[in-house]
């Protein structure tokens, strides 16, 4: 992983949620597992039906996740996602199922992406750091789907 990224996590992480949940030892261990990457504005990070495989954390930009509907023409935004949070972790549920949406980049994005492969492998070397990594995902899935409730019941 370039140094700047590595860097960049260490001095911004109060404001990386998912890498709070580490401490400095376990966070050493696990960043050479990460791919930093950068998404220009107006790519798409992955496409509704893709397969799944990777999660991506936002260490800078805009993504627009969006959802197909009956109607052909008129795609349901399910959210807008900043710096901080993640996307993908569905694939570490099920790799094989395809994605659920499709993920626009809205401004130029800073990602790092975790392969299921290279999960797998942090979870063989370092089984605690792994099993806090599940949590943190759990955790934030968990208050995803309490939102969606949310919504789900002002509509009805």
């Amino acid at each position: 992983m370039d140094d700047r990224f590595k860097q960049l996590i260490l001095r911004e992480r109060d404001q990386l949620e998912f890498f709070q949940l580490l401490n400095d030892e376990e966070l050493e261990q696990v960043l050479p597992y990460f791919e930093a990457v950068l998404y220009p504005a107006g790519s798409i990070l992955f496409s509704e039906g893709d397969p799944g495989g990777f999660v991506a954390f936002i260490l800078s930009g805009t993504l627009e996740v969006k959802q197909h509907t009956e109607f052909k023409r008129a795609p349901m935004v399910l959210g807008t996602l900043k710096k901080g949070t993640f996307i993908g972790e569905t694939a570490f549920v099920d790799a094989k199922k395809p994605r659920a949406a499709t993920v626009s980049v809205l401004e130029d994005s800073e990602l790092l992406i975790l392969q299921m492969s290279a999960f797998e492998s942090i979870l063989q070397q370092y089984p605690d750091t792994g099993i806090k990594i599940l949590k943190g995902f759990l955790k934030i899935v968990t208050i995803r789907l309490l939102k969606a409730m949310e919504k789900l019941a002002v509509a009805f």
